[in-house]
Parts: C-alpha cells; sequence; structure tokens
C-alpha cells in the first residue's frame, strides 16, 4: 500500500532517540540512552535506546523493536499508521491510491469518529446561533482569546438532540460506532440513539499522538446539576491513563524539569494564556499510579496547584503516594483564599504564579503547617501517624519510603520508631511483567551481537559456522536470518529484520541481541573468538552424543556399529575420551 522504497526514505530520515524521546524522558548512558520502561513499571531503568542501530530494547520486559513498533506499541497505531505519522513529521509526501473503503480498514473506527466529532464541535462553535457563546462566554466572560480558542480546540455541542448523530452518519458512521466512542447513548424508552452532549461547550482531550480520544463537556444552561459531563471510558480512553493537557505540555515540562498540576480545563487554559505552558490538568481527581508514573517520564518535579478550598486540598491529599512512588518530588502551590489558577492567572499575570511557584513547599510540611506540635493531643498525633503510615505504606522503594517519614518524624518532632509500629506492609516487589529468563546459549548469543556490531570478517565466518551448529533453536532462527538479510541486501541491519518479524517473541530477542553495544576496537577479535568457542561446543556436543551412541553399541555388542562411530568421531578430530576441560 505504501512502497518499500517510500518506507526506506521514512526510516533513514527518523532518529528514533528524538522519537521515542517525545514520549518518555531518555538519559544519555554511553552510547546509549536509558529510561524507565514506558510499557511495565519499574524502578530501575531498563528501557534502552540505541542511537546507532535504531532500536530499543527493554531488559526488564523484554518488549523490543524499531520507530515503527514503538508507534504501533505505545500509540497503538498500525504499522501504516506509523509511517504516515513519521512521514508527516519529516515532510515527507506519501503518494498511494485508496478509496473510502481502505480508508476505514486502515483508520480505527472509534479514532475517526473522535475526530468526526472534533471537527463538527469546532464548527458548531461558529455558527451564528451561537455567537453569545463564543463573544459572550468564552472571549467575554472566560477571558479565553481567540488564539486560545483555536490552540485547544474548543468546540460547541449544540441544543439539538441529534444534531451531531445526523452529522456523524453522513460520514459514513454507523450509531454503533458512535456509541463505543461515548458519543451516542441509546434511549431505554424510545430505542433509539441521541447525542451524548448537548448545549455544552466541548473540550477535547487528546492522547500524545495528538489524536482527539474524548471530550469533556462544560454546561452552558444555568440550573444544570451536572457542570460537567466526560466522555465514558472507551478502548481508547481509560481516564485513569491520561492527563489533559500532557501532548501539548511535555516538551515545556522536559525543559523545566517540572510540571505545574492543576485542577480543571479552564486552570490550565488561563496559565497558558500568560507563558506557564508546563502545565497539566488532573480534571478534579486523584492521581492514579499510571497518570504518575507518566508524568515521571518527563519531570522529576510535582506542583501540585489546586484550589485553595477544601476540596482543592483533599485531591492534593489524595495524590501523593501515587507521586512519591513514581519517583517524583512533590510540593504544594499554594493560593490565597478564595483564589484559584484561573482567576490568579487573569488577575495579577504570569509574576504572580512565579511568586507562588517560589514558596511552595513540600508536602510533608505542607500537611504539617497547621498541626500545633505543642498543643496537639496524643489522639491527634496518632491520626496524623497514621495518615503518613498509610501514605508511605503505598511507597514501593523502601530508601524513598524511609526518608519520606524521616522527615515527617523530624517536623513532627517525634521519635521514628513511632511509624514503625502498626505500619501497613509496603508493597512488595513482584516480578516485573513479562520478564522472560531467557536459557538461551550465552556464547551464541553474545556471537550475534557481535555480528550486528558489523565485524568486518562476516564473510568468511558464514562459511565457518552454519545454523545447524547454534544448540538454540530460537538463535539458530535469528542466525539464518541474518545471513539471508547479509545475502539479499548486503547489510546486517536489525530495524529491518523487526519489519520482516510477525512474531513478539522473535522480534524481542532481535531487540535483546542487537542492543548489545561492544567497543569497535575489540569487535573482530571478540567475533573470532566467539566463532571458536561455537566450533569448540559444537565439538563437544557431537562428543557427546556418539559417546552415547557408542556406549550402547558396546553394550548389545554390536562391534560393526561401534567401529561406525569410532571412525565417525575420528572424521570430526575427536576421539572417545570425555572432555575435561
Amino acid at each position: 500500500m505504501i512502497p518499500q522504497e517510500t518506507i526506506e526514505q521514512v526510516r533513514q530520515a527518523t532518529d528514533i532517540v528524538q522519537v521515542i524521546g517525545e514520549y518518555i524522558r531518555l538519559k544519555k548512558r554511553g552510547r546509549n540512552f536509558l529510561s524507565l520502561c514506558p510499557f511495565h513499571t519499574e524502578k530501575t531503568a531498563s528501557f534502552s535506546v540505541s542511537p546507532d542501530k535504531q532500536i530499543y530494547h527493554c531488559f526488564g520486559c523484554g518488549k523490543g523493536g524499531n520507530v515503527f513498533t514503538f508507534l504501533m506499541e505505545h500509540e497503538k497505531m498500525s504499522f501504516i499508521e506509523a509511517v504516515r505519522h513519521l512521514a508527516r513529521k519529516a515532510n515527507i509526501p506519501i503518494r498511494e491510491e485508496r478509496t473510502d473503503d481502505f480508508r476505514r480498514e486502515i483508520l480505527d473506527r472509534l479514532n475517526y469518529a473522535n475526530q468526526v466529532a472534533l471537527e463538527y464541535f469546532q464548527k458548531t462553535l461558529t455558527r451564528n446561533k451561537y455567537t453569545s457563546v463564543l463573544n459572550g462566554y468564552l472571549i467575554g466572560k472566560r477571558a479565553i482569546t481567540r488564539e486560545a480558542i483555536e490552540f485547544f480546540s474548543l468546540g460547541l455541542a449544540g441544543d439539538e438532540w441529534e444534531g451531531f448523530l445526523n452529522h456523524a452518519q453522513q460520514k459514513e458512521l454507523s450509531p454503533e460506532d458512535l456509541e463505543k466512542a461515548g458519543l451516542v447513548m441509546l434511549s431505554e424508552k424510545t430505542g433509539k440513539y441521541f447525542d451524548r452532549f448537548r448545549h455544552r461547550l466541548m473540550i477535547p482531550i487528546f492522547n500524545l499522538s495528538q489524536k482527539p480520544i474524548a471530550f469533556g463537556g462544560r454546561t452552558l444552561k444555568k440550573g444544570e446539576t451536572a457542570k460537567y459531563v466526560n466522555s465514558p471510558e472507551t478502548p481508547l480512553y481509560v481516564k485513569g491513563n491520561i492527563l489533559y493537557g500532557l501532548n501539548l505540555a511535555r516538551e515545556a515540562i522536559r525543559q523545566a524539569g517540572s510540571v505545574l498540576v492543576v485542577e480543571g480545563y479552564f486552570d490550565l487554559i488561563s496559565l497558558w494564556q500568560i507563558g506557564v505552558t508546563n502545565v497539566v490538568a488532573s480534571s478534579g481527581t486523584a492521581f492514579t499510579a499510571q497518570q504518575a508514573r507518566l508524568l515521571a517520564r518527563f519531570a522529576e518535579n510535582v506542583y501540585l496547584f489546586f484550589d485553595a478550598d477544601s476540596a482543592g486540598r483533599t485531591a492534593a491529599l489524595r495524590s501523593v503516594d501515587a507521586l512519591y512512588d513514581a519517583g517524583l518530588e512533590v510540593k504544594i502551590i499554594e493560593p490565597p483564599e478564595g483564589e484559584d489558577p484561573d482567576s490568579l492567572a487573569h488577575k495579577y499575570g504570569r509574576d504572580k504564579i512565579d511568586e507562588l511557584l517560589q514558596d511552595a513547599i513540600g508536602f510533608v510540611p505542607y500537611r504539617i503547617k497547621d498541626f500545633d506540635r505543642k498543643s496537639a493531643g496524643i489522639i491527634a498525633k496518632e491520626k496524623l501517624v497514621k495518615e503518613f503510615q498509610n501514605i508511605a505504606s503505598k511507597i514501593a522503594d523502601a530508601t524513598r519510603r524511609s526518608l519520606f517519614l524521616t522527615e515527617a518524624a523530624q517536623l513532627m518532632a517525634v521519635d521514628q520508631s513511632v511509624f514503625q509500629e502498626g505500619m501497613p506492609a509496603p508493597p512488595a516487589d513482584s516480578p516485573k511483567p513479562g520478564a522472560r529468563a531467557r536459557r538461551k546459549n550465552a556464547t551464541e548469543a553474545e556471537f550475534l551481537s557481535l555480528l550486528f556490531n558489523n565485524p568486518g570478517t562476516i564473510d568468511s565466518i558464514f562459511q565457518k559456522i552454519s545454523p545447524d551448529d547454534f544448540d538454540s533453536r530460537d538463535l539458530a532462527r535469528l542466525y539464518a536470518a541474518i545471513i539471508n538479510q547479509y545475502q539479499t541486501l548486503g547489510v546486517i541491519d536489525a530495524r529491518k529484520l523487526i519489519d520482516n518479524s510477525d512474531d513478539e517473541s522473535f522480534t524481542s530477542l532481535i531487540s535483546e541481541v542487537a542492543s548489545v553495544s561492544w567497543d569497535e576496537a575489540r569487535v573482530e577479535e571478540e567475533t573470532r573468538k566467539s566463532v571458536k568457542l561455537i566450533m569448540v561446543e559444537k565439538s563437544k556436543r557431537i562428543r557427546a552424543r556418539l559417546q552415547k551412541e557408542l556406549a550402547r553399541a558396546e553394550a548389545d555388542g554390536d562391534q560393526s556399529e561401534a567401529d561406525r562411530i569410532l571412525q565417525e568421531l575420528r572424521s570430526y578430530g575427536l576421539d572417545a575420551k570425555k572432555d575435561t576441560d
């Protein structure tokens, strides 16, 4: 569907470090880059990205591949979508014949439904009928600029019961598609579908690939009981995995090394308008472990910037354990009474926000600041100790947990041993999901890793060693693929081997072996050593097999068979003695 030469052009124009670096925080380690794995929970970075080979591999869970497979795995793209995505970034045109049927085949139905909804809501906002919403509410009352309205793709759901439904059906989307996307609902009374969102300002929620996956709808009707109606969870949208605005803020977060977390959509938009762009919104809920790990990919410090009321404080308290467990330093920004990030941004501008940021305090001092150590009784102290114990019990890392409790004990002026009494058991270190102890031949694996580093004696190696000489079937399969690729293309390229693999386990094996780095000056010497070791191990296996056959022949009194086996041993340059080395 896309010419192979175009795919190769896209591959050559793409840097895997730059692409993956848009999703997780990479740190240079020698020739490679390391990070916490985005595919499983871990405390020690084991996710390696090789700029030389343009591949990645996690030595914890085994996930590995090239830039295309990363987007397919992380962003749930098809191969074609991954190529197109990278082609757009590299300004490489893709010419292909396609029909609407073809488009429906390669575009996920839910993605398409959300894109149609996004365009519909944006267009509705500009209709003459709803001028008061655009000019009166958004621009007038909320002080949102036209630039911000366009930047955040704000839209409007009109007051029709089936306005969007009818529009989407004209775009060849069925009511069932729209229901799965959370955009329409089925009436139990009439058995008919109707729009989920009506007379609401629509705030689209995007994933990190800039695709709309859900919507938040803010009511425009006075007296409406539900101020916000949000999309339900769908295969595309899991609320606990998404942070509003991260798709736009991740680069600013990475550069600052910190992120401000606010509660609402308009808090974020208002801060953005005054130049505070390293900000995300939690949508008024406590952080999940997944959201915390998501932030940890880009930042080291988190500033919780919630409303000054009790709801904001409660949200802050409920977020801390997940953030600490993800390895983030947590600080609290305290707005003046009766204010929130939205109002502060409009009233005072950037300088006030910077001032509050400078005055932010750590979570433990924040929690204790209203606690009077001298006048507090035993019951009050016990209650706060148990609160800290409960938070600490959810922090898996032992060092992080100990430091948290030490700070709490010091600020409360109590002995740290108090926290050990009745302390809930911390989460146990569980085996890393998907981690596989590859019990394969270490010598053969090392030999193949050297081949991926392009030794100069490669032609003679293929003449000396064949896949049949391998003890591991999986490694023999990889070696056969390497030989075939070299004889066909004249190169050994792990990225292309991965492209041709339709087996996740084999793909993981390719990336695992290819990710091993060698000193270029030692590659040829180490390769010669590996060749000798493989031949020695092959000889040992042959001798062991023939010795067993010889023993059986002698036990059966079959001298003719015994003589044949001895002759075969000599043909390999072996004798019947067992190895002692």
